[in-house]
């Protein structure tokens, strides 16, 4: 079929996805590399990650580098909820791991040789609910999320974590945004 006729990126990615989906994890990674390759789009996908798959080219920060203690002391957390996440930020993006546990959060935070979590659980809930920073993915599963992320970028420079809060507003009521709420009987 020529280039730009009536078939169109939504229908190749719907057919795309249909065969992907049938695939194990493993093998959909080797479909892609194949087609990255084959279409020389490898140079490409490299470009777009390294910054962040930002249109604009933004540039993000690049993983972590060397060992935890180290992140942690050059991003240097203001409180439970920032240290929790810089954990978290590290995890995933130093080690690798989709998803992180209370315990790989203390493990971590033994391993930067910081002061001892008194009630970890209760920090994570915190970093999630109150502030935003990391995603339950369920069974006690968590993830960074793009609030998170933003606010480790930016640490230490406390003008552009304030920046990144108002970048990724969290928790505003759904009085606050102008919807009414239903008047008490």
């Amino acid at each position: 079929m020529v280039k730009g006729a009536s078939y169109s990126e939504v229908d190749a990615m719907r057919d795309v996805d249909g065969a992907l989906g049938k695939l194990e994890a493993d093998a959909q990674q080797r479909v892609m590399d194949w087609a990255a390759s084959k279409y020389h789009q490898q140079e490409k996908t490299e470009a777009k990650a390294n910054s962040g798959g930002r249109p604009d080219g933004e540039q993000k920060t690049p993983p972590p580098t060397g060992d935890i203690k180290a992140f942690m002391a050059q991003k240097r957390p203001d409180g439970y909820p920032e240290r929790i996440a810089c954990l978290v930020y590290y995890l995933e993006k130093s080690e690798g791991r989709a998803d992180v546990g209370t315990n790989d959060i203390t493990k971590a935070n033994s391993d930067a040789r910081l002061s001892k979590l008194t009630n970890p659980a209760v920090f994570v809930k915190y970093a999630t609910h109150n502030y935003g920073y990391l995603t339950s993915l369920g069974k006690r599963k968590f993830a960074i999320s793009l609030r998170g992320e933003a606010v480790v970028d930016a640490l230490p420079d406390r003008a552009q974590v304030e920046e990144a809060h108002n970048k990724f507003p969290f928790g505003t009521k759904a009085n606050k945004r102008g919807k009414k709420t239903r008047p008490k009987k």
